[in-house]
C-alpha cells in the first residue's frame, strides 16, 4: 500500500495521483478511483474530482499495467475449445490457470495461448476507457473482453480482432452478454426453495482487508439472480447470473446469504468435506463454474451460445453431498 500526503495546493484527487505517477495512464487512475481502490483519510472514495487539503493522507495499491503485446510470449498452451473462427474463440478455461501476465504469473497465461493461436505478430489494441463492470471488462490486454477468477473454470471469450474486441466488450458494457455460472454453496434459509431470487445489493472494497469486497451501503450497484437447482439439508447446488460484473460478485452475493461457495476461504466457505466412501475431500478452490455464455458474434450478429463441460472435480464433490452434477 502507498502513502501519499497532499501538501499545500493541492489539485482534484485523479490530477494529484496522475502528475505523482506520469507513466499511468489517466484512464487507469479513473477505473481504480471508482471501484473504491483508494482512500483518503481512511475513507474510501469513488470520484476523481475529490480536492484535496493539505495534509491530506491518500493510500492507493498502484494499477496493474497491461504489458503491451509485442512484449508478451506466444506460448503453445492446450486449451479446450467451445467456439473459433477468425474472429472469437471461446475457451473452456481450467481451474488455476490465471488469465494474463501479472505478479508471480509473467508466462502461462490465457493472452500468452491466445497469441500462440493468433501466429501472426497481430497487436490486438484494447479499449482503454475506464469501464463500469472492472471484473467483466479487461481493458488493457490483447484479445481479452471480460475475466474470471484463476480458480474459476468455463467459458472465456477471447477477440482474434481488435475490431472484435470493440464490439464484445461495448455488449458486456450493454449487458446484453448472458453469463450463467454453477456453485456448490453451503444451505442457507435465505435462498430460495423455488423459483429464483434476485440479489440486488451495492459491493464495495472492504476497509481492512483489501482482497476482499463486501456489500456496502454506498458501494457499486450489483444483481445476481440465484436460481437453486438441487438442495440437501447442508448443501445446495444453485445456478447464478450475472447482470452486472462487479468483483467476486458471486462469491460476495452468495456469502451475504449465508450460502458462501465451498471451498472459498476468503468468504468463509467450508473446504472440507466427506466423500461418498468416507474420506475427507479436500477442496483447494472455490466450487464455481462458469457453465454458459450467449454472445453475438461481432461481424454477423448471430447470437452463439458456448457451454462448457462441467469439471469431474465439481462432479465428484457434488455426488458426495448427495447433489446432482448434470
Amino acid at each position: 500500500m502507498i502513502q501519499l500526503i497532499a501538501e499545500a495546493g493541492a489539485p482534484r484527487l485523479d490530477r494529484f495521483l496522475a502528475d505523482r505517477f506520469p507513466e499511468i495512464p489517466r484512464a487507469k487512475w479513473d477505473i481504480h478511483v471508482r471501484t473504491g481502490e483508494i482512500q483518503v483519510n481512511g475513507v474510501a472514495v469513488t470520484k476523481g474530482g475529490v480536492k484535496l487539503r493539505p495534509g491530506d493522507l491518500v493510500e492507493t495499491e498502484l494499477p496493474v499495467i497491461a504489458i503491451p503485446a509485442a512484449h508478451l510470449d506466444a506460448e503453445d498452451i492446450a486449451l479446450s475449445t467451445l467456439f473459433e473462427d477468425a474472429h472469437l474463440w471461446i475457451v473452456d478455461k481450467p481451474t488455476g490457470m490465471v488469465v494474463h501476465p501479472g505478479p508471480g504469473h509473467a508466462g502461462g497465461t490465457i493472452v500468452n495461448a491466445l497469441l500462440h493461436r493468433l501466429k501472426a505478430p497481430v497487436v490486438l489494441e484494447a479499449d482503454e476507457e475506464a469501464s463500469e463492470d472492472a471484473e467483466e471488462l479487461a481493458s488493457g490486454w490483447p484479445g481479452l473482453v471480460h475475466r474470471l477468477d484463476r480458480y474459476t473454470t468455463g467459458c472465456l471469450c477471447l477477440a482474434k480482432t481488435a475490431e472484435a474486441q470493440r464490439a464484445i466488450q461495448d455488449q458486456f458494457k450493454a449487458r446484453t452478454v448472458e453469463k450463467r455460472y454453477l456453485a456448490l454453496v453451503r444451505h442457507s434459509p435465505k435462498l430460495p426453495q423455488l423459483g429464483s431470487l434476485l440479489v440486488d445489493e451495492p459491493i464495495a472494497r472492504h476497509k481492512r482487508d483489501r482482497l476482499r469486497m463486501v456489500v456496502a451501503m454506498g458501494g457499486r450497484s450489483a444483481q445476481t439472480r440465484v436460481r437453486v437447482l438441487a438442495r440437501t439439508t447442508s448443501a445446495a447446488l444453485v445456478e447464478c447470473e450475472l447482470l452486472t460484473g462487479r468483483t467476486h460478485q458471486i462469491r460476495v452475493h452468495l456469502a451475504h446469504l449465508r450460502a458462501p461457495i465451498m471451498g472459498d476461504p476468503l468468504y468463509g466457505g467450508p473446504g472440507r468435506w466427506k466423500d461418498v466412501d468416507g474420506l475427507a475431500l479436500l477442496l483447494p478452490h472455490p466450487a464455481l463454474h462458469a457453465w454458459k455464455l450467449s454472445v453475438d458474434h461481432p461481424v454477423t450478429g448471430v447470437r452463439i451460445h458456448a457451454e462448457a463441460p462441467i469439471p469431474e472435480a465439481f462432479r465428484a464433490l457434488a455426488a458426495s453431498l448427495g447433489l446432482p452434477g448434470f
